[in-house]
């Protein structure tokens, strides 16, 4: 028989989109059932429906817990952090070298397309992205970490959108390591810390010394 889901009813949505996210990553959003799910996580079907009326319920909470991820990495840096050291840990925890989850991101994002409320959630989770780094470009530049000769919002646009470029590259047979090796270099030029000034700026305790120092010659 079937175990039911737990009451408490945060903890089973949570489950839920978990499981509900390992069926998508390995079938694609539109080739998983909400049947497949409830066998996931052995449960019935009519059980699912108590937290979410339908599939695409399931995947705008799905877009929800992924974001609320990348603003976990965020928020354990500040203005005071290396920038470098910040976004290169970002595509560390975040950029899967598993094409299923590029794929899955790409197909969610195609939805929006067709569908309002994913389209909603969309826009509201690039904005948030393009915001808060912004925010944090800004008060680097204002203590001089970062050169203040381009706009913070700018900076943080290029970041986004090359970002996403690389979940493209990937899907397509890119390797991870070149793709990590690159984003490291265009963080780098982004931030104006390259030539002198990174070897002047960046000290050999730097976690990342290694990871900037290496890439220059590696991707020439």
């Amino acid at each position: 028989m079937s175990k039911m889901l737990p009451e408490y009813r945060e903890e089973a949505k949570k489950r839920i989109v978990e499981a509900g996210l390992e069926v998508m990553y390995e079938k694609g959003y539109c080739n998983t059932t909400m049947e497949d799910i409830a066998r996931r996580l052995d449960v019935s079907k009519p059980a699912l429906y108590r937290y979410f009326k339908n599939k695409d319920e399931l995947v705008i909470e799905s877009a929800n817990y992924l974001q609320k991820q990348y603003r976990g990495i965020k928020t354990t840096r500040n203005s005071d952090t290396c920038p470098v050291d910040t976004w290169i840990e970002i595509f560390d925890q975040v950029m899967s070298p598993d094409i299923k989850v590029q794929a899955l991101y790409l197909e969610i994002l195609g939805m929006t397309a067709h569908k309002p409320e994913v389209q909603k959630r969309s826009i509201e989770g690039m904005k948030r992205g393009i915001d808060e780094p912004a925010r944090e470009i800004a008060e680097q530049q204002q203590k001089g970490i970062i050169p203040s000769g381009t706009d913070p919002r700018t900076i943080a646009v290029a970041l986004v959108s090359l970002f996403n470029g690389m979940r493209v590259m990937i899907l397509l047979g890119v390797d991870w390591e070149e793709a990590r090796s690159r984003w490291i270099e265009i963080v780098l030029n982004l931030f104006g810390i390259t030539g002198e000034r990174k070897q002047a700026e960046c000290p050999r305790d730097c976690k990342r010394f290694e990871d900037c120092h290496s890439v220059s010659g590696s991707s020439r």
